[in-house]
């Protein structure tokens, strides 16, 4: 069972990104627009009421407590703010309105009048002027005695501030951010973990390779302890159902182009043929090739020679070119047809198959079909070969598009050897690199020596393999293959 807080390091590992975006844009551009803003400053006069009705002090301070609401009420009203308007050329009722706030002081006999404006010394002359004509008024029409304590100069702008504003619109940005996640996750129809892959198709998991780093692709396969195990494990896997009903034909595919399916094809073979066995990788992507940039081979003949030549010129060229690994044979897609699913269903295809299923030149074929669902070939290719490798790149590939292709592969009635899981970002599937990290004792170097088979490359020598050769081969996780 998963530990939930491993869910939770790749959500924030997914989408920090987008959290980060948010906070810098929503606080940056609040911060820049605060900045351009004109300044706002507050001046701030005092109303004292005072009662002289009674000879009791304090019912003279509970009579003005329980005036100061009608009295506050009173310092916006029309006959207080017109003559103050009046002293004003240009300014209006309702302008004035706008700039005045009254606030009654809980408990007290006092009553704040505050006034905003973008020039100080004005908003301090209006405060003011406004408890100066208020004071004349009550006092002139009202019992309460009204004292004015004047109001200074601000300094100090109210308004903005950018600092305080940046950071309350990065709050902003957070909220919108977190908004965002949760509404994608919810719509989101990838799966989460590499688990929920055999659940959903009903296929057995056979590898899981690690997604790998920009530094990482560059590097042999070797270089890279976790992809090379993978690698094994899936030949490990393959030569264990080998063993239970034998196949030899076997194509490598994915439900979408770009899930690394090529790349996988290319590793397979090349760790299956560094295992001992005879492998012949063929490029069935008679759309899209690469094994021929992968392995550095000529692609003017190969598997598209067989349909548009005579047969009896093409067969001695279908055991492929040598590589630098003796067991380990490419046969490239050569010139691009144009019309590649009419071709692969025509009667050379099944010729074709046949005469390579009956070779006894090779254990393995392993055919580095095109995607499934965007062309018809694979789909094709499926009836002709023994067994089929999904490849499945989670983090791409939705729930539904998976099962449109378990749908195509049951159509074709394939044998449906397992999944690998490539580009997994799990952290749980670093076992074999904690494994490896462990400090070992030195190791003695001993040569890899390969019995010496027909596909012997003409440079090698007594069936021996150079190691570094044989990394050279091109295993590599590249980002631009399929």
């Amino acid at each position: 069972m998963r530990n939930p807080l491993t869910r939770y390091m790749l959500l924030v590992r997914r989408w920090a990104w987008l959290v980060i975006l948010g906070m810098l844009l929503c606080g940056g551009g609040t911060y820049i627009v605060t900045k351009l803003m004109h300044p706002v400053y507050q001046a701030e006069a005092t109303l004292i009421v005072t009662f002289n009705t009674s000879p009791s002090g304090y019912d003279n301070t509970s009579a003005s407590l329980e005036a100061l609401p009608t009295y506050g009420q009173l310092v916006t009203s029309p006959q207080v703010l017109q003559p103050v308007v009046a002293q004003h050329p240009g300014l209006t009722l309702k302008g004035l309105m706008a700039m005045v706030s009254v606030k009654p002081q809980s408990n007290t006999q006092l009553i704040a009048v505050d006034v905003n404006n973008t020039n100080p010394a004005l908003a301090a002359q209006l405060a003011n002027q406004i408890g100066q004509s208020f004071a004349q008024f009550a006092n002139a029409q009202m019992s309460a005695t009204v004292k004015v304590l004047p109001a200074l100069t601000p300094t100090t702008p109210i308004q903005p501030k950018p600092s305080q504003d940046a950071l309350l619109g990065a709050a902003a940005g957070l909220g919108i951010a977190l908004g965002l996640i949760v509404a994608f996750e919810w719509i989101d129809d990838r799966m989460e973990n590499p688990d929920e892959v055999p659940e959903l198709l009903n296929f057995d998991l056979l590898t899981v390779i690690p997604e790998l780093s920009r530094k990482e692709r560059l590097k042999n396969a070797e270089e890279i302890p976790p992809l090379a195990e993978s690698c094994r494990i899936l030949c490990a896997s393959l030569n264990a159902l080998q063993e239970n009903k034998p196949y030899k034909l076997v194509m490598i595919t994915s439900a979408l182009g770009g899930e690394g399916k090529s790349t996988v094809a290319a590793n397979l073979a090349t760790f299956m043929a560094m295992a001992g066995k005879r492998v012949l990788l063929v490029d069935a992507d008679l759309r899209h090739p690469v094994q021929d940039q992968h392995f550095q081979l000529e692609n003017r003949k190969g598997l598209s020679n067989a349909f548009l030549e005579m047969w009896a010129q093409v067969e001695v060229e279908l055991n492929g070119q040598p590589t630098e690994i003796p067991t380990l044979r490419v046969l490239t897609a050569g010139v691009l047809p144009s019309n590649p699913a009419e071709l692969l269903q025509s009667p050379l295809a099944a010729q074709l198959f046949n005469y390579l299923r009956q070779s006894e030149q090779f254990d393995y074929i392993f055919f580095d079909a095109p995607p499934l669902l965007p062309v018809a070939d694979a789909q094709v290719l499926a009836t002709y070969v023994d067994a089929i490798v999904l490849v499945v790149d989670i983090s791409k590939t939705p729930r539904k598009v998976l099962m449109r292709a378990r749908q195509a592969l049951q159509r074709a009635h394939a044998r449906v050897l397992g999944l690998v899981v490539n580009k997994s970002r799990w952290p749980d599937y670093g076992e074999s690199q904690d494994y490896l990290g462990i400090q070992a004792r030195p190791k003695a170097d001993f040569s890899l020596s390969i019995p010496e088979t027909p596909a012997v490359h003409p440079q090698s020598t007594n069936g021996k393999v150079n190691p570094e050769s044989a990394i050279s081969a091109g295993l590599r996780q590249s980002p631009g293959r399929k």
